[in-house]
């Protein structure tokens, strides 16, 4: 039998988790430390002391293509606890030209987008035209041969296939904005056409809007926890990674709340510039870890709004022509009973208020929701918070492929995983999950993984020929 290896996780975000779950169930001894006194990383919730309510410190949402977020609910057990729309079905409203719907008709992909986009009161006729060739030419494009797309942005690549300013800001970037969290003009041209293809283009469900039913750390904290330690396993909270010691070309040791830990690997599942920190001050200038500095952060701001009332009857929709961008029903989207209304106004790339006070912040939101929702008008707003994320996620400005580093480090037992980390998504809650799976497989050797496709077969072949 193969010696039992050893493995620390520094990050119990979702990357770290994510890593922590592969690595327990290949047999390996896991120890995962978060310096907070809580699991999930940007993804978690707290309870709200005016209200009592459990409140996300920023709406999350996933979509249909994301395979791997979704297999990790499910490994955990808490699929349960989220919805995914059966198709794509969101709001658009417009101010100035009313309201439309994004959705998928029952047509083969790219098709099932089209008879939304020729209603669609935000553009004209021609833009409509362009637009659909704009798609075409998406869906067929091999991002792979084109490395010059990463050094331009969408905006431009846009305008040269023809797409008009107003197509830009009221049809692309109302995707691009939220889903690579900044402005379509400062994006990279690779990272916006892989959401399109990914997303929009390549199945019929891709871009199906997914929520939790319930706060992001009640979704999760628990569950990861209990599957990492039922599989032997350790977790340990408000624990501080104090220093790394690399000796002979490999991590020795580290230093946890001033005690020695060694293990065969680690896993380093924090943000960039955390990271850093941690190294020893060789390491950081080393060509692979010196890059790192250069990824710069994009900000998100959250406006939580209680109102008496109910304010507006949707569940979530997009909005043009105002600062508001996303807002979300979260009474709807939780199920919440009594007679006030929840809103949680997301606010992506939010380099315009990250610095304003929130009383202006509030001030400014509530007045847009009076002007959109009547009913807004005459309720009284009961309690307001803002929270502010200044360094939410990676910037995906042009160039950022090439600044995103692999899970395998040249330290032979210590590796990355993180967002951040090169795997071929923007920021995402998928791309985290990603980033810890494809880590935890380069710690160990691959036949000390187990492949799920493989072990799929295996199951099915053996249940047909028991059945």
């Amino acid at each position: 039998m193969m010696e039992r290896r050893s493995v620390l996780v520094v990050g119990g975000g979702l990357a770290g988790l994510a890593a922590a779950c592969e690595l327990a169930d290949a047999g390996t001894t896991v120890t995962l430390i978060e310096k907070r006194p809580f699991l999930g990383g940007r993804a978690y919730s707290y309870q709200h002391r005016a209200s009592g309510l459990e409140v996300d410190n920023g709406q999350h949402v996933f979509l249909g293509c994301c395979a791997e977020y979704i297999r990790f609910l499910k490994r955990l057990g808490v699929y349960a606890n989220v919805h995914l729309q059966k198709r794509l079905h969101v709001r658009v409203i417009d101010k100035i030209w009313r309201e439309s719907l994004l959705e998928s008709a029952p047509f083969p992909p790219p098709l099932h987008l089209l008879p939304s986009l020729l209603r669609f009161r935000s553009l004209s006729p021609r833009e409509k035209a362009l637009a659909i060739y704009a798609f075409t030419h998406i869906r067929s494009l091999d991002r792979a041969k084109h490395p010059e797309l990463d050094s331009v942005t969408f905006a431009e690549w846009l305008r040269e296939h023809r797409q008009s300013p107003q197509a830009i800001r009221s049809l692309w970037n109302l995707i691009i904005h939220p889903t690579l969290n900044d402005h379509i003009s400062r994006v990279s041209a690779d990272l916006a056409l892989m959401v399109f293809q990914e997303g929009f283009l390549r199945s019929r469900d891709g871009a199906n809007v997914g929520w939790a039913k319930v706060g992001l750390t009640t979704l999760l904290a628990a569950a990861a926890r209990r599957y990492i330690e039922e599989r032997g396993g350790e977790v340990r909270l408000g624990a501080l990674l104090d220093a790394i010691e690399v000796a002979d070309g490999r991590v020795a040791r580290v230093l946890v709340d001033g005690a020695e830990i060694a293990a065969d690997g680690y896993v380093l599942a924090v943000p960039p510039e955390k990271l850093l920190s941690l190294l020893p001050l060789p390491l950081r200038s080393a060509p692979f870890f010196k890059r790192i500095e250069r990824i710069q952060t994009s900000p998100i701001v959250n406006v939580h709004l209680w109102y008496d009332q109910e304010v507006w009857d949707g569940q979530f929709a997009a909005f043009l022509n105002t600062p508001l961008q996303w807002a979300f029903n979260k009474s709807k989207l939780w199920r919440q009973e009594g007679d006030g209304q929840y809103i949680d106004v997301s606010l992506s790339g939010a380099h315009d208020f990250i610095d304003l006070p929130g009383d202006e912040i509030i001030h400014t939101f509530t007045k847009e929701m009076a002007s959109l929702f009547p009913a807004a008008r005459g309720a009284e707003l009961k309690r307001a918070l803002v929270v502010k994320q200044r360094d939410a996620t990676f910037a995906p400005v042009p160039g950022i492929k090439a600044l995103r580093p692999s899970q395998r480090t040249p330290i032979p037992n210590l590796f990355l995983a993180g967002d951040w980390t090169d795997t071929g998504w923007p920021a995402t809650m998928e791309s985290a999950v990603r980033s810890g799976r494809l880590a935890a497989r380069e710690v160990l050797p691959r036949y000390e993984v187990p492949d799920e496709a493989m072990t799929t077969a295996l199951v099915e072949s053996f249940t047909e020929s028991i059945g």
